[in-house]
């Protein structure tokens, strides 16, 4: 026997950084997100980037109810005693199932951290829901930006730890892991992975970790699952932006439970900039069944 419990679950980078730079228009984005968010009718919203106070505050406002939020949602820190900022890192859970229990953990910050990096201070979220077919661990996880060599293997180390620490939260609960990890799935995305064309280490490794992608790593068109798009999106085409190419950083990926398997519906970005876009990323919505089977 079984029994089936739809999950509709959006991801998205909010890029609400605790200090105003003009060209990011983010007072602007932020007063449109709360509407965007609602209108896609999500069960779990996972944010990234959400590091303004200000912002966060009047989206919880707007949102919850009917959405909960972790108890650290309305807390704030001072940067170097002065701009206010979050203290989950930027990462906010929003959920429609009730919230058992929720633990953020930070990044280890190495010699070579960069500065905005270290005064972020990302890393993950482990948050417990309970849903009709049983207990569910949202695994909501931002790593190190950068394209070089070095922000490969820093995305790496700080990986493997979440992973160990994952297992320890989650135990047997199945696993539903959204975020923002900074890679796309292969080295030379969007091509069709294969010999020629590896996954990334960061990919690998979650791959190895049990972890199903709601996305095909081997997009087509390539424009269906991109989430980083200089080519359509003038905010991620900013002559700062380190990216200067279409790239998929932006995932909702998922792991079976003892008791539970998950199906995988469709999927598709969001937020992609109907009007105007809202951040330099675009999101990722997806739609899944998690399945509880009995003796």
């Amino acid at each position: 026997m079984s029994e089936t419990f739809p999950l509709r679950v959006v991801t998205f980078n909010a890029w609400a950084l605790p200090v105003t730079i003009p060209s990011q228009e983010k007072r602007r984005r932020l007063s449109r997100l709360p509407e965007a968010l609602a209108a896609l009718d999500a069960d779990v919203i996972v944010l990234q980037e959400l590091f303004d106070v200000q912002g966060r505050r009047r989206l919880l406002s707007e949102l919850c109810p009917p959405y909960l939020s972790t108890p650290d949602a309305m807390e704030s820190r001072r940067i170097l005693g002065l701009a206010p900022a979050d203290t989950t890192g930027g990462l906010l859970v929003l959920s429609r199932l009730p919230i058992t229990g929720s633990r953020f953990v930070s990044h280890s910050l190495g010699s070579g951290t960069k500065v905005d990096e270290r005064l972020g201070r990302k890393g993950a979220m482990f948050v417990h829901l309970e849903t009709p077919v049983g207990a569910l661990t949202v695994f909501a996880v931002h790593l190190y930006a950068g394209t070089k060599p070095k922000d490969t293997r820093i995305r790496s180390a700080q990986l493997a730890p979440l992973l160990e620490a994952l297992d320890s939260e989650a135990g047997t609960n199945p696993v539903l892991l959204a975020g923002d990890i900074n890679t796309s799935p292969t080295v030379g995305y969007p091509e069709l992975p294969g010999l020629g064309n590896p996954y990334t280490p960061e990919y690998a490794a979650l791959d190895g970790a049990g972890f199903v992608d709601s996305l095909p790593p081997n997009p087509t068109p390539a424009g269906l699952t991109a989430t980083w798009v200089p080519s359509r999106n003038r905010f991620a085409a900013l002559p700062y932006q380190e990216t200067k190419t279409d790239e998929r950083y932006d995932y909702v990926m998922v792991r079976a439970g003892a008791s539970n398997v998950w199906s995988v519906g469709t999927a598709r970005t969001v937020l992609d900039g109907a009007g105007e876009h809202l951040s330099d990323h675009v999101g990722v919505l997806a739609e899944l069944d998690l399945i509880l089977y009995s003796a």
